[in-house]
């Protein structure tokens, strides 16, 4: 297997000996050992992804076993019904659209070369990931929560502190 730290976009790969498995091969390998990290090129015809997302050539999807709705994979390619935003959505995902698989805990995968679409320069996606941004300089300022101030109010004068809920809905 090939060895590699993705970032963000599958954009950080290693140069290592690449195995020759085949993408279903890779699938069936990543899901027996948990999750799998899918990164395809949604912009081709027959994959089927939410509208919001048709037009992302490193478009990476979490698959694993384990969810709720069960995943298929053929020779073909991958149909499963994943969420987007708590939404369902059944998704079909040609392995022709499919450029690299990896498991996120332990970064081993596999690119295939031949299927990273053309307008994608790898390398220029590594060299972003490793630069720190450097044109916004943000400023954190700490803040106090309520709570924390009646907290210490109620420290000083030896009451029981009251517990900040505002952060809890009631569901019915």
């Amino acid at each position: 297997m090939i060895r590699f730290s993705p970032k963000k976009n599958c954009g950080n790969f290693g140069a290592m000996e690449t195995p020759s498995q085949t993408k279903q091969e890779m699938l069936n390998h990543l899901l027996s050992q948990g999750d799998a990290m899918v990164c395809l090129d949604a912009r081709q015809p027959d994959v089927d992804v939410p509208k919001q997302h048709k037009h992302n050539p490193m478009l990476n999807l979490v698959l694993n076993l384990g969810f709720r709705r069960p995943i298929e994979a053929d020779e073909n390619g991958i149909y499963a019904t994943l969420s987007f935003g708590g939404r369902p959505h059944k998704c079909i995902i040609p392995f022709t659209s499919v450029w690299a698989m990896y498991d996120p805990q332990t970064n081993e995968g596999q690119v295939w070369e031949e299927s990273i679409p053309q307008d994608i320069d790898l390398m220029e996606e590594m060299s972003k990931a490793k630069k720190p941004d450097t044109t916004r300089k943000t400023t954190i300022q700490p803040q106090t929560r309520p709570a924390a101030k009646s907290a210490e109010k109620d420290k000083e004068s030896g009451e029981k502190p009251k517990r900040d809920r505002s952060h809890l809905r009631v569901i019915k």
